[in-house]
């Protein structure tokens, strides 16, 4: 009897240890496999808004808070620790041209040259008619450096601004203006080197290619997209520029340029309210942007399709940035940061699905009006059978651009109308049930 007692005892054991192992397998393979992985992890590093995140490298990254404290992180965001500047106050932006050269907005201005491991005060006096609030920020070097903003007049004109660049050229010990522009608002930044910049208005690009003695003012996307507001831009030195913002009406939008800003076609419009404030682009093919109410969009192939992530927030969410197209961080209000290694996809529980849109929509085509070719966007929910066919004035069809059976997905058919006389045209889907018309204009 004790020796069949200590079988069992033995047996048991045995099972065990075998359940385990197997477990302990499951959970390797699901590791290194990246299956049943969660899209986002969040966590919240205090109750302060986190303003920005960025990586000068894939192993080092910055979080900005307002008010709050600078976080960095040397092993791809696994681990933060703070490095406020001693004697700080009033904390705030700020920007890492290399992973060791990074300017930080606070009271006063600092700058490091060596990672935030020392912090060199600066002046934070800003030749301004009134108050300037900064909205960009960069040293290209540790003695040259730029800020763009909005100047607002004083007393008796509170209700009027001039956009503003201001640049040092000697560690920030004292900042010069160097362009104003009446009316106009200067956002984001960006110098590639000490001579060539771009600055984004919220309706147009400014650049210098002389360190900021002259600036050119590029064609504006304004008048080529009606009512769209900038709010961030990508690299403006790459093939494609994308800038993400939002439409009058509050709609959140993406466009996008691959002529250095000459042309403008929308990439993305959202049927419904929200902004966009901040876009990346870890690669050529993909890009992530991030705004109000939790929203976050990801395209996987140039701006040509737009997903919409579940990020499981409603906060607003203030900026974003990617090691590679699938490791990144997204920042938000009340301490909020977001992480991801699975590209803000939730594995192994039917990816597909996040890829699907959620409605039927017929985009406007871009660019309109056109010569001799456009592009039409569709989005379908479900497989369909689908028809968008091309009507004159008088109703009568002109030509019959997609016949077919198409699977759940967006989708991007081009027209072009070299045989058409110009004028104005409508386009219409019909996909099972839905149906949908627009209007065009072809100038030739």
């Amino acid at each position: 009897m004790k020796t069949l007692k200590a079988i069992l005892s033995i047996s048991g054991i045995e099972r065990f240890i075998r359940s385990f192992l197997v477990f302990l397998a499951l959970v390797m393979m699901f590791h290194k496999s990246g299956i049943a992985q969660p899209a986002w992890n969040h966590q919240y590093f205090n109750s302060f808004d986190c303003i920005g995140v960025e990586f000068p490298s894939s192993d080092t990254g910055f979080i900005f808070q307002r008010e709050g404290n600078l976080f960095k992180t040397i092993d791809k965001g696994e681990t933060w620790n703070i490095i406020d500047p001693p004697g700080a106050q009033h904390m705030g932006p700020g920007k890492f041209t290399t992973s060791q050269l990074g300017i930080l907005l606070a009271t006063p201005f600092f700058l490091t040259t060596n990672g935030g491991h020392n912090w060199n005060s600066m002046s934070n006096i800003l030749p301004a008619i009134g108050g300037t609030v900064v909205q960009g920020q960069q040293f290209v070097n540790s003695i040259s450096g730029y800020i763009s903003g909005l100047d607002f007049y004083p007393d008796p004109f509170p209700c009027c601004y001039d956009g503003v660049i201001y640049k040092t050229t000697n560690s920030g010990g004292n900042w010069n203006l160097v362009y104003r522009a009446g009316g106009d608002i200067y956002q984001e930044l960006y110098f590639r080197n000490e001579n060539e910049g771009v600055i984004l208005s919220s309706v147009y690009l400014i650049s210098t290619s002389d360190g900021g003695h002259n600036w050119i003012r590029n064609h504006s996307f304004f008048g080529q997209i009606r009512f769209f507001y900038a709010s961030s831009m990508t690299d403006p030195f790459k093939d494609t520029i994308f800038l993400a913002g939002y439409m009058a009406g509050d709609t959140a939008t993406v466009i996008r340029s691959t002529d250095g800003g000459g042309t403008w076609q929308k990439s993305l419009q959202l049927p419904y309210l929200s902004r966009l404030r901040k876009i990346c682009f870890p690669d050529n093919k993909f890009g992530y942007a991030v705004g109000d109410t939790g929203l976050i969009v990801k395209t996987t192939n140039g701006g040509v399709n737009w997903t919409v992530l579940n990020s499981g927030t409603r906060k607003r969410l203030n900026g974003v940035s990617f090691i590679n197209k699938d490791t990144g961080i997204v920042v938000g209000d009340s301490g909020l940061v977001l992480t991801t290694y699975t590209g803000g996809i939730l594995t192994g529980v039917g990816n597909e699905a996040a890829l699907i849109p959620e409605l039927f929509l017929l985009h406007q085509n871009y660019p309109n009006p056109f010569n001799p070719v456009t592009n039409i966007l569709y989005d379908l929910p479900e497989d369909n059978f689908v028809k968008i066919k091309v009507f004159d004035v008088l109703g009568r069809e002109v030509l019959s651009l997609v016949n077919e059976h198409k699977k759940a997905g967006r989708y991007l058919v081009s027209l072009n109308g070299e045989n058409l006389s110009s004028g104005v045209y409508f386009y219409a889907i019909k996909a099972g049930k839905f149906t949908q018309t627009r209007r065009m204009t072809l100038l030739k």
